[in-house]
């Protein structure tokens, strides 16, 4: 369940209004909060529950599993959870942050399906980008591949650490990702990062979920409004003619 207080992060004042007034509130809250609030510091999830971890406890912690980059919502206990709770799989996953050289985490040229524009790695010579790492066990990552919805939306790949720095000081040689079939740039070249994540010099434009959701109504000729975002949701045709448009 999402907050009042973190509706509050919706900057723009009739939109959250219009969210906060609406029945399905908490369906228009998931798509518009994306990529999800997330502690600035390394923590173990287990039960729901954010246990804050100190940089010694890491590498026991990370034994035997893989580290897989999260750009987007996968390093937030919200999606967490959501993912692997009563799932038949434990739930205790350590998250470590750091920063990336020479890359920004950008949007998707796609909706998902709780119509969210989701995020993907993009190369940026000289930006910087806070970035996070889950740590997977085997059966995690078989898991979290079906909810990335692999090869369809996602393809897994491997990257070389050398341009990320851990602050737990971790130096993984190759870490997992998750890159997005349907690529990275829109209209005309353009290329969007996300306002919500933290960067140094950045060369895209950042934009904010609903700027991005807007920018998909617009290119599609329809009105931006939650019954937008709502028809994207329900409606599975709707969602794709909206993606394909332009």
């Amino acid at each position: 369940m999402f907050s009042k207080a973190e509706a509050q992060t919706i900057t723009d004042s009739v939109l959250r209004d219009q969210i906060e007034q609406h029945p399905r509130a908490q369906d228009l809250l998931r798509a518009f909060l994306y990529p999800y609030a997330v502690p600035d510091h390394d923590f173990l999830l287990r039960g729901g529950a954010v246990i804050p971890v100190s940089e010694g406890e890491i590498a026991r912690l990370a034994q035997g599993r893989t580290p897989v980059l999260a750009v987007g919502s996968n390093r937030a206990p919200i999606q967490l959870t959501r993912k692997f709770t009563h799932q038949n799989l434990s739930d205790e996953i350590p998250v470590t942050h750091g920063w990336m050289d020479h890359h920004d985490i950008v949007y998707s040229t796609h909706l998902t399906g709780y119509g969210s524009v989701p995020a993907t790695l993009a190369p940026s010579p000289g930006t910087r980008v806070r970035v996070s790492l889950t740590w997977l066990t085997p059966r995690q990552l078989a898991h979290m591949h079906v909810t990335e919805s692999v090869p369809t939306h996602y393809s897994y790949q491997q990257l070389y650490g050398r341009d990320l720095e851990l602050d737990c000081g971790a130096t993984p040689d190759q870490v997992g990702m998750y890159q997005s079939v349907r690529g990275h740039v829109f209209d005309q070249g353009a290329v969007y990062a996300l306002s919500a994540i933290e960067a140094k010099g950045r060369r895209f434009p950042a934009l904010s979920q609903w700027d991005m959701i807007a920018h998909f109504a617009n290119r599609a000729g329809q009105s931006f409004n939650p019954g937008f975002v709502l028809r994207v949701i329900d409606d599975v045709a709707f969602r794709r003619s909206v993606v394909e448009t332009g």
